[in-house]
């Protein structure tokens, strides 16, 4: 099959990189979320748990950034991405009723699932901090 643009396929090596940035940055997002929307988010009442406490939102929100950092700079990136496939499910598993505890739509959480699946398989890619065996 020919390539509709053969001029870029010199950057298909750097596929991994490219889903490393993106899911990177929407993890620390996610994160970012979380911790600075925590006073508001103790307010929401769930039904097993009732309220979460301030420090279950920051704890998440910290885990939720050090995963988006080490998927970011490519460091055991296929560990942070398992940790991210369980951030992730976390996030969708919450029904509507439930929309402002997710700092993202179920969507973009839909992708991020694909995208860390991707990152599982492939690892980190050529400008990762982790090197193949």
């Amino acid at each position: 099959m020919l390539s509709l643009i053969p001029q870029i396929l010199w950057l298909a090596p750097f596929t991994a990189t490219i889903l490393r940035i993106g899911v990177g940055i929407s993890f620390i997002y996610a994160g970012y979320f979380l911790i600075v929307r925590r006073n508001d988010l103790t307010k929401i009442r769930l039904p097993i748990l009732g309220s979460p406490a301030s420090w279950m939102l920051w704890i998440s929100g910290v885990i939720t950034i050090f995963d988006g950092l080490a998927i970011l700079v490519g460091y055991g990136t296929q560990a942070a991405a398992i940790i991210g496939i369980i951030i992730v499910i976390k996030h969708m598993s919450l029904s509507k009723q439930y929309e402002s505890l997710r700092p993202l739509p179920r969507s973009t959480y839909a992708l991020l699932f694909l995208m860390c699946l991707a990152l599982l398989i492939s690892g980190a890619g050529p400008l990762g901090l982790d090197f193949p065996l």
